[in-house]
């Protein structure tokens, strides 16, 4: 599967192409049940239950500055996400569940609605906020992404994604490489300036992981 992914990559394919290949060839799964056999592939894998509520799994990455496959798993209620953008451009895959996506512009300077600049360092299990002023958000589309189904999201679209009520949410992401160092946040709540996260060992990873394949395989 690295392979595969690297070189269409590598050849500008497109990434919404290559994550369906992915998921529906049954290469995710294989990818996901050797890791749950054998821990040591599970070396270097970043998993931690991010900000906006969801666990996200970095599964591969040829490294920084480059594409990266991830999971993310939403396995109960969590608060309204933040709205944001992103450092790179992606494309997703929902492999189980729904999940309704709003679209936004940000009128900066207008309106009261803090706004911040988020350096993130999961490495370091910390998320870190700037203030960056103040906006007003007008949201411009509403979609309810279902499984199955697949899309493709600009770095620069100002966005929120949350479950649609129905548990466990799974969608497998495809992320480019990086094309700024921050992003935009709008809060749905109060946040601190900075958010620590904790990371989980091999036996919480390979659980998550066991979990999406099972999901893979209905």
């Amino acid at each position: 599967m690295f392979a595969f992914i690297d070189d269409a990559m590598s050849r500008s394919q497109d990434p919404e192409k290559i994550i369906v290949t992915v998921c529906e060839n049954g290469w995710l799964r294989e990818h996901l049940m050797a890791a749950v056999k054998d821990r040591t592939l599970l070396s270097g894998t970043l998993c931690y239950r991010h900000p906006n509520g969801f666990y996200k799994i970095k599964l591969l990455s040829p490294g920084a500055d480059s594409w990266a496959l991830r999971l993310h798993l939403w396995d109960g209620p969590v608060a309204q996400s933040d709205v944001h953008d992103h450092r790179w451009d992606f494309s997703s895959y929902i492999v189980w569940g729904g999940l309704l996506e709003s679209q936004f512009v940000l009128e900066r300077g207008a309106g009261s609605t803090p706004v911040f600049e988020l350096a993130q360092r999961p490495s370091s299990g910390e998320y870190r906020y700037t203030p960056d002023g103040v906006g007003r958000l007008r949201e411009t589309a509403r979609t309810r992404r279902v499984a199955g189904e697949s899309y493709t999201l600009d770095h620069r679209v100002l966005h929120r994604a949350d479950p649609d009520g129905t548990y466990p949410v799974v969608t497998a992401v495809l992320q480019g490489r990086d094309l700024r160092t921050s992003t935009v946040v709008v809060p749905a709540a109060e946040r601190d300036t900075s958010a620590a996260v904790g990371l989980l060992d091999s036996d919480g990873v390979a659980n998550l992981m066991e979990r999406v394949a099972e999901r893979l395989a209905a």
